[in-house]
């Protein structure tokens, strides 16, 4: 991959943790403790990948960038024939053009295609249909190979914060994420559209991610977050000046947590609301990014696991399987939610986008 753009000089850059993955695996408790914290502060963090052998991580990352501008580079008509709403409700494959998901309460329309790629149909695991064009099937060694890799990165981040929040087995968080069984997991390669207006539309609406855990790659600034630690009010528009930009590390994926982890924890571990806009007086630039969704087996339950350092809700709603929440959030991401109502867009949180 070339060399990360860092942000323009004068913007400072969103104050993110860098978790060492090589030190996680050897059971550094500083470490884990540091993985803790971004959890439960952040929701947020950059993760230092150079101990993933024996290819690096970054050679398949290319090779899937790649793989991403043949595939947007298909014609439109190649393109509907994957359409991602057609092929399955779970929306785990296909392709969304530019301008189907809803950026604000007023109806404004996204600035961005994507192409998802199910990690069931890349593994040949579970009975979902995996219809996917050449390019697909001519990268289909680099994509697996990527997947492995942030697939073990994962395991090892839930086996820290698993350990550091006192899970018994059977309700730990790598139970729920079974690499050998089919899972809702997905790779997102996305494509951000050039805006020459200067202050146009954001071209993505904030939210949290469904999941449990997001493996980020891009080389160029755009990524925006609004910690976990900021909180709004129903009724209060997003404050623009409290988002903030994640720089784009050499080395490092950003990775954060999604709603999942969030309602297991009855709100401990953080999922952070994050968009992609244009920098401060710029207009939008196009902009490539992927990003590795892991999310937990479709039947498992979204309620608050047994820890002595998990609150228990006072009165805990019925609990929906992953496979719903999934359903649910693609819904509002749609429209056909009333978002400013159930917020589902953004984990739960008390705002409206």
């Amino acid at each position: 991959m070339s060399l990360s753009v860092p942000l323009p000089e004068g913007l400072k850059p969103a104050l993110i943790r860098v978790i060492d993955l090589k030190k996680l695996q050897s059971g550094s408790a500083s470490e884990q403790a540091s993985l803790l914290q971004a959890g439960t502060e952040d929701g947020f963090f950059y993760l230092k990948l150079d101990c993933l052998a024996p290819v690096p991580v970054w050679n398949n990352a290319a090779k899937v960038f790649k793989l991403s501008e043949a595939l947007f580079a298909y014609d439109d008509a190649v393109k509907y024939a994957f359409d991602v709403d057609g092929i399955s409700n779970r929306k785990v494959n296909g392709y969304k053009p530019k301008g189907r998901n809803i950026v604000d309460k007023s109806g404004t329309r996204d600035g961005f295609e994507s192409w998802v790629l199910p990690g069931n149909g890349l593994f040949q695991l579970g009975e979902d249909p995996f219809p996917h064009p050449p390019a697909v099937a001519a990268s289909m060694g680099s994509l697996r190979a990527l997947i492995d890799d942030l697939r073990s990165a994962a395991e090892t981040i839930f086996k820290s914060l698993s350990t550091s929040l006192e899970l018994k087995a059977g309700q730990r968080f790598e139970d729920f994420h079974n690499p050998t069984r089919p899972m809702p997991d997905i790779l997102r390669l996305l494509k951000y559209h050039a805006d020459q207006r200067i202050g146009g539309a954001v071209p993505q609406t904030p939210h949290t991610d469904l999941g449990s855990l997001t493996f980020v790659f891009t080389t160029t600034p755009g990524l925006q977050v609004l910690p976990a630690s900021i909180q709004t009010k129903t009724g209060v528009p997003y404050p623009e000046l409290r988002w903030q930009y994640v720089e784009p590390r050499e080395g490092c994926a950003i990775v954060n947590l999604g709603d999942c982890m969030t309602k297991m924890t009855n709100g401990l571990l953080k999922s952070a609301l994050h968009r992609v806009g244009p920098l401060p007086g710029s207009p939008m630039s196009e902009r490539y990014s992927l990003a590795y969704l892991m999310r937990p087996e479709g039947s498992t339950l979204l309620r608050t696991l047994d820890s002595p350092l998990i609150q228990r809700p006072e009165a805990e709603e019925a609990p929906m399987t992953s496979n719903e929440w999934i359903h649910n959030k693609f819904l509002a991401l749609r429209g056909a939610h009333r978002v400013q109502d159930d917020h589902v867009l953004t984990g739960g949180k008390d705002v409206i986008v």
